[in-house]
């Protein structure tokens, strides 16, 4: 299926604006970025965004760290995860609560907030519901809202990396 391209599009030069953005945040292009390089207009917001949700938001890196794992493993998503779950550990998210994160519910290792956390990432990833009173009693409007945008965020890459059939970059598995 592949043709020497990381996705089911064929390769293409990245933009010399996102080699600059992502050079300006110390980061190497990856397949994603490749991929999205046929739309640099769309790619360079993108890169925007997923630097402020991972930078620049309040919430502490391993709760998004959390949410996002949850949502790659709701959404299949091999690549996020590939990506996420060495950024969760080095966040402080633990092993065990990697390797039980499917199974949150059931699952002791996880706090009260943490469980708000993945209870909030089923509710954006499924539709299910959520206790609001739970999520609030953790965090602030500010929070929240970091919260949804990275999630809301992180379900739209995984659906563009499914779409572009995006492969998980050499090293990582």
């Amino acid at each position: 299926m592949y043709t020497g391209s990381v996705s089911r599009l064929p390769e293409v030069p990245i933009p010399e604006s996102a080699e600059r953005r992502l050079a300006a945040v110390g980061r190497e292009p990856i397949n994603l970025h490749r991929a999205l390089s046929h739309a640099p207009r769309l790619l360079g917001p993108m890169l925007d965004l997923i630097h402020a949700v991972r930078y620049e938001a309040s919430v502490s890196r391993a709760s998004r760290e959390l949410l996002i794992c949850r949502l790659a493993q709701i959404e299949g998503s091999a690549y996020e995860l590939a990506h996420h779950l060495p950024m969760a550990i080095a966040a402080g998210v633990s092993g065990e609560q990697l390797d039980r994160l499917a199974e949150w519910r059931s699952a002791d290792c996880f706090g009260d907030a943490e469980r708000a956390v993945l209870q909030y990432a089923e509710h954006l990833g499924t539709g299910a519901a959520f206790q609001s009173d739970l999520l609030a009693a953790h965090f602030d409007p500010v929070q929240q809202t970091e919260l949804t945008v990275a999630g809301a965020t992180y379900i739209a890459l995984a659906r563009i990396l499914r779409a572009l059939d995006v492969r998980v970059d050499e090293g990582l598995s």
